[in-house]
């Protein structure tokens, strides 16, 4: 499959790697950025083994933010008054019928995930049962009862068989009686409707709509068109829903809001359109929305666009999908479309249309000087599997030569830095708006050396691709941020270097990072020092009671001091060429 090529994933068996296929259709459709923050995203919501609950797959979205732990889930709900969630749950089958038996074990399991107070599963759906629990203990603080969406997927054909429509139905009724949730969907996806929503997700969107009222903006530097007009509510659909009349979530990833939910603005905005009568105060009561795009075609008054996203009137979009049922076809919503291929207009596009409100920091940290510097110091480097920094989201996603295991995001790129340099791998479990928070002042700064970032990203790559090859086992994955940090520290021992240089701008640092590098090219000295710090992860862990992913020891100060004293007692063999590095150590 090209999905298991593009993110490097080695997987013999064919129902496991269809599962992983199935879970990246679903919840990348649906969440854009799922797995933009965790090149290991693909076996965090993976669930279908033993203890499964019959499901291959879990999401759980806070705040428009997939979270795949219980920390991450705390601290996006406490930074917030109020919040929003959703859970999603994949079944994903090879074999080319929908199962009658299969498809009422799908529905009972999620029943059971939530009625269940304690539930005999594998720690993947544990994780997933502490979060979903964590959400509901929450619920005064709900913008509404989080919604519910089951995906049962085969390689047949659906064909609306009668008996299985009523089984579906009884199932989501099942669910919905639980008066938990705002809304329930049972959905059967078959081989063809997945085809299409693979496509979907990895095409660019072209949509033509007609824009009666329309004017054109004067010529502006970086900006190939630009209009401002008014569109109806009947054209203006057809540029947020696809084809099965879902709204496409990925032409927001560029807004760097997320649906808000209905909070009072939404609320007002709901009342006018639904309001026969105000209705047509619309345009003038509302501010529009703002539209980029890299290809634009007109006709009269028709346009063409190609590849573009909304990045402001996300709010406007959601609660106008939520109510089109009820709203006039003819009804006017406001438009700009800009017609550009500048990323630096395209960010300040971004961010001169998004203060109207409050928003997080880490929506804005892509948009700073210190990313586009580091995006072309990644340029420098040349080879096959040189790596490509995405410092906003999805740039990359029309490249096709590009594997996405081969693409560091911010998110993850600030993973590597902190975990190798700053020797916090145990924080990565946590919400990584929060991380860029509490260390804004000690990452990302204009002048730190960008190799350090470079190497850690580039070690940690090298570290997955083990994992995805079996040169690591996968069951160390979630010590991978620790691994990362002893191949700092043993290069660093071995070169006689006493601790991580204090200054992210100094020249050691610079001398540190060319001493990695120099390791981790080598595939030989890479695969011995991954065997090593194995070897010091099992002697960390032994005699400890759990080593399972849930609370486990990866998530404490104290193990990543115990693994660092475990690499100060070993014996190495000291000296400046890397072929002598790995000669006769003893742990």
């Amino acid at each position: 499959m090209d999905f298991l090529d593009n993110y490097g994933i080695k997987e013999k068996a064919l129902s496991v790697a269809f599962e992983h296929f199935c879970n990246y259709c679903i919840f990348s459709h649906k969440y854009p950025e799922s797995y933009a923050a965790d090149s290991m995203f693909y076996q965090s919501v993976h669930t279908g083994k033993g203890g499964d609950y019959a499901v291959d797959g879990i999401l759980i979205v806070i705040n428009d933010t997939p979270v795949t732990t219980l920390e991450q889930a705390k601290e996006l709900i406490a930074e917030q008054t109020r919040f929003s969630a959703k859970f999603v749950f994949v079944q994903a089958k090879t074999s080319s019928t929908f199962d009658s038996g299969d498809m009422l074990k799908v529905g009972h399991g999620v029943k059971s995930f939530f009625t269940d107070k304690e539930i005999c599963a594998n720690q993947e759906v544990l994780e997933f049962k502490s979060i979903a629990d964590y959400v509901f203990e929450n619920s005064i603080k709900f913008v509404e009862n989080p919604s519910c969406h089951i995906y049962y997927i085969t390689t047949g054909k659906w064909t609306n068989d009668r008996f299985l429509t009523q089984l579906i139905e009884q199932e989501q009724k099942g669910i919905e009686e639980l008066n938990y949730f705002s809304e329930v969907s049972y959905i059967p996806i078959d081989a063809l409707h997945l085809q299409t929503i693979y496509k979907e997700v990895n095409n660019s969107i072209t949509r033509q709509v007609v824009i009666p009222k329309i004017v054109a903006f004067p010529e502006v530097d970086g900006v190939l068109q630009a209009y401002l007009g008014l569109i109806t509510f009947g054209e203006y659909i057809k540029l947020i829903t696809d084809d099965a009349d879902d709204l496409m979530q990925g032409i927001f990833y560029d807004n760097v809001r997320g649906y808000l939910g209905e909070n009072p603005v939404n609320k007002e905005i709901i009342a006018t359109v639904e309001d026969p009568e105000k209705y047509v105060q619309f345009p003038i009561l509302n501010n529009g929305i703002t539209i980029v795009t890299r290809t634009m075609n007109s006709s009269g008054d028709k346009f063409k666009l190609a590849d573009y996203q909304i990045v402001n009137g996300c709010q406007t979009s959601h609660v106008l999908y939520k109510c089109r049922d009820k709203i006039g076809r003819d009804m006017m919503i406001p438009i700009k479309i800009i017609n550009t291929i500048s990323p630096e207009l395209v960010n300040s596009v971004i961010r001169s249309t998004n203060r109207q409100t409050q928003v997080l920091d880490e929506a804005f940290e892509s948009l700073k000087e210190f990313h586009k510097q580091l995006q072309e110091y990644y340029e420098t480097y040349n080879g096959e599997n040189r790596l490509y920094y995405e410092r906003r989201a999805h740039e990359f996603d029309n490249e096709k030569r590009l594997k996405r295991y081969n693409v560091i995001t911010l998110p993850v790129q600030l993973q590597a830095y902190m975990s190798m340099f700053m020797e916090e791998p145990h924080s990565m479990h946590r919400y990584y708006g929060e991380l860029l928070r509490a260390n804004k002042s000690k990452v990302f700064q204009n002048d730190h050396q960008l190799i350090a970032y470079y190497t850690s990203a580039k070690t940690l790559n090298c570290i997955e691709k083990a994992l995805n090859n079996g040169v690591i086992d996968m069951k160390w994955r979630h010590y991978r941020y620790h691994i990362l940090l002893i191949v700092q520290t043993l290069i660093r021992k071995m070169n006689n270097i006493k601790s991580v240089p204090h200054q992210p701008n100094s020249k050691d640092m610079g001398y540190l990072c060319k001493l990695i590098l120099e390791i981790i090219d080598n595939d030989n000295h890479f695969k011995t020092v991954s065997i090593q710090s194995v070897d010091l992860l099992k002697k960390t862990l032994a005699g400890r009671k759990h080593t399972e992913r849930l609370n486990g020891p990866e998530r404490t100060r104290d193990f990543t001091t115990a693994l660092l004293s475990n690499i100060d007692s070993i014996t190495l063999v000291s000296g400046k060429k890397s072929q002598k590095f790995f000669e006769n150590i003893e742990v």
